[in-house]
């Protein structure tokens, strides 16, 4: 719940605010987590880890994913008239000029915590949809 709530507060961030502010902000959400037992972690990040790793060491990782790919809708073509003759319909042929196609944009987010005796002891991310998370 609490992560639903800190991802949230990322997405109002004001529209002037840069990337680096947004990765600043969801960097410190996080922090803020560092020291809280499993539970707690569990809680804040609002549902169970996708993945959990257990290490040589006794410490484990615990993974969430998200992916907040969406489609770019691209732009339609614009068409030109070659040959013919005058403005109207009759004559000439009329082509597709430029344009681009609907494309995929993948948004991923990947955030691991190290937790170590049950604790929360650190924790990475990676991904550019990191600040666009909505668990």
């Amino acid at each position: 719940m609490r992560m639903t709530l800190v991802l949230l507060a990322l997405l109002s961030l004001p529209a002037c605010a840069t990337r680096e502010d947004r990765t600043a902000a969801f960097n410190n959400q996080l922090r803020e987590m560092a020291g809280a037992p499993e539970a707690g972690l569990l809680n804040s990040m609002g549902r169970i880890p996708d993945n959990t790793y257990q290490l040589e060491d006794g410490s484990r990782i615990l993974q969430w994913r998200w992916d907040t790919s969406y489609v770019d809708p691209g732009t339609p073509p614009m068409y030109q008239r070659f040959g013919g003759w005058g403005w109207g319909w009759g004559g000439g042929l009329w082509m597709p000029i430029g344009g681009f196609p609907p494309t995929l944009v993948r948004q991923s987010c990947i955030v691991e915590w190290t937790m170590v005796s049950g604790t929360a002891q650190g924790y990475r991310w990676q991904g550019a949809g990191c600040q666009k998370v909505t668990p």
